[in-house]
């Protein structure tokens, strides 16, 4: 009989006998940890243009990668800055809106969830006082963890538990999502910063450091977005915005007589 020459070929025709090579992705290739075919698919199915070069998704999963461990680095920080062990939404917006670089490049994106950021004059603020003792006759043991609210989870000042209550009490609708009263209550929030810093300004150049209703209405009329959307909230005891013709507003007179002429000035001696 006759034996036949040929070796058994294996899968896809390789040659059987030697180890089965393990594939490699793009990622790896590229060393990255960002799917690099993945971006690649989004880029041909999104028909951003005809044709899509091989390297176009690698460069950019390299700088989503890049912009990703950035937002990580500077949230991580600011988690730690609070003396947290987990990242929430209040730390990414920490993080976005004090960098200058990132604050410019997203600075049209809200970010779900993290707070707003008040700018409120120094002036207004509480002083600090002393360290408050903590509460005696405690039983031993482990310590007692602190109930942490809803608004301290938001990173918030307003009551979220409250806004709940009232939207659930007003039957505005069958069913409240549960992030609907921290939504509220940040818009709220940046609402009431925005007033306070804007009468904080109106109060320091009337030379005032409490803040009246007159500071509150000069703030909201003189606002172009915070008049129209207060056009029909009237300020008790805020007064009003004279607007008067100025036709009808006395003139100004100059400020000094021009000074005589010599000539006229020195007079002629009298006559005897």
């Amino acid at each position: 009989m006759e034996s036949t020459g040929k070796m058994k070929k294996g899968a896809a025709g390789r040659r059987g006998g030697g180890p089965k090579k393990k594939p490699v992705s793009r990622s790896v290739k590229a060393g990255l940890q960002f799917p690099v075919g993945r971006i690649g698919r989004f880029l041909k199915k999104g028909r951003y243009a005809q044709r899509v070069g091989s390297g176009a998704p690698v460069y950019l999963a390299a700088v989503l990668e890049y912009l990703a461990a950035e937002v990580l680095e500077l949230a991580g920080n600011a988690a730690r800055d609070n003396k947290k062990n987990r990242i929430i939404p209040r730390h990414l917006l920490l993080a976005v809106r004090n960098d200058e670089e990132l604050g410019k490049l997203l600075a049209g994106v809200t970010i779900a969830h993290g707070g707003v950021l008040p700018n409120i004059n120094p002036i207004l603020l509480p002083k600090k006082t002393g360290v408050k003792k903590g509460a005696a006759g405690r039983r031993g043991g482990g310590p007692k963890k602190k109930p942490v609210s809803r608004s301290v989870k938001a990173g918030l000042q307003f009551p979220v538990g409250r806004i709940g209550r009232f939207l659930k009490k007003g039957r505005y609708a069958q069913r409240v999502g549960s992030g609907a009263p921290v939504y509220l209550a940040a818009v709220l929030e940046y609402l009431a910063a925005e007033v306070l810093e804007l009468a904080g300004n109106a109060a320091r150049d009337n030379k005032k450091n409490r803040i009246i209703p007159r500071h509150l209405l000069l703030a909201v009329r003189n606002d172009e977005e915070l008049g129209k959307l207060l056009a029909g909230v009237t300020i008790a005891h805020g007064g009003v915005l004279p607007n008067i013709n100025p036709i009808l507003l006395p003139k100004k007179t100059g400020g000094e007589k021009a000074p005589k002429s010599p000539s006229k000035a020195t007079k002629s001696p009298k006559k005897a």
